[in-house]
C-alpha cells in the first residue's frame, strides 16, 4: 500500500499525482500499430483540477479484484448504489485519438453502515450503438472521500487498467474495510488515461 500527503506532495501540482509502476499495456494485452509508443508509460497520472483538496490529503493506492463477466452480480446487497451517465469525449493513446459517444454509464455501490464502509463495487455498462463504439483504455477507478465542507481528505486509487475494453470497463469489487473519520461524502470516480470522466456520490450523514 502506498500512502502520500499533500506535505510529502510539496513542490508538484495538487492538481496530478504521479506514481511508478508496470509498463502500461494496450489493446487487449497487445501492442498493436498505434498503441506501440504508449506502451513505455510507466503509469498514467491522475489529473485532480477542480477538485477542493485539504491540504492534509491523504492518497494511496488500494488492491481490488476485478470480476469476470460470469462472475459480475446480478444483484449486490448494498447500502446506497447510484450510476451516473458519462458524457461524450475524445482522447489520445499512442498517438491514436478514441472517441467515446454518449451512452455508456458508470455504477458505484457502498456496503456498510454509517462511517463504516465494508466494500465498494464500481464498473461502467454501455448501451445502444455506444457498446460498439466506445473503447476504455487505461483506465482506473478512485474513491474521494470529503467532508461536510466538501474538502477530499483522502482519495483511494485503485488498480490502473492497462487493458483495451469495448463498451465496458470491468467490474471491479474493493473489500478493504474502514472507518471514515469524517461525515460528507463518498465518491467514485472514473479516471480514463488520467482524466476525470464520471463522478457518483454517496453521502454519509448522522
Amino acid at each position: 500500500m502506498r500512502k502520500t500527503t499533500a506535505a510529502v506532495l510539496a513542490g508538484l501540482s495538487t492538481a496530478a499525482l504521479v506514481v511508478t509502476g508496470a509498463p502500461a499495456a494496450y489493446a487487449d494485452g497487445q501492442d498493436p500499430a498505434g498503441f506501440a509508443a504508449a506502451s513505455t508509460v510507466g503509469d498514467v497520472p491522475s489529473d485532480y483540477t477542480g477538485e477542493d483538496l485539504a491540504e492534509d490529503v491523504v492518497i494511496e493506492d488500494i488492491e481490488g479484484e476485478l470480476l469476470a463477466p460470469e462472475d459480475k452480480p446480478r444483484r449486490v446487497a448494498r447500502s446506497a448504489a447510484g450510476s451516473t451517465a458519462i458524457g461524450s469525449f475524445s482522447y489520445s493513446v499512442g498517438g491514436t485519438t478514441i472517441s467515446i459517444p454518449t451512452g455508456c454509464f458508470m455504477t458505484h455501490s457502498i456496503k456498510g453502515s454509517g462511517k463504516r464502509i465494508n466494500r465498494q463495487i464500481a464498473g461502467v455498462d454501455c448501451v445502444g450503438p455506444s457498446v460498439f463504439a466506445s473503447r476504455f483504455c487505461n483506465t482506473r477507478f478512485e474513491f474521494h472521500y470529503a467532508d461536510t465542507r466538501g474538502k477530499t481528505y483522502k482519495i483511494q486509487r485503485g488498480p490502473l487498467l492497462t487493458k483495451c475494453h469495448t463498451g465496458t470497463v470491468p467490474v471491479y469489487t474493493f473489500s478493504k474495510a474502514h472507518t471514515l473519520p469524517k461525515y460528507g461524502k463518498a465518491c467514485a470516480q472514473l479516471f480514463v488515461n488520467g482524466s476525470r470522466k464520471a463522478v457518483q456520490c454517496h453521502y454519509i450523514t448522522k
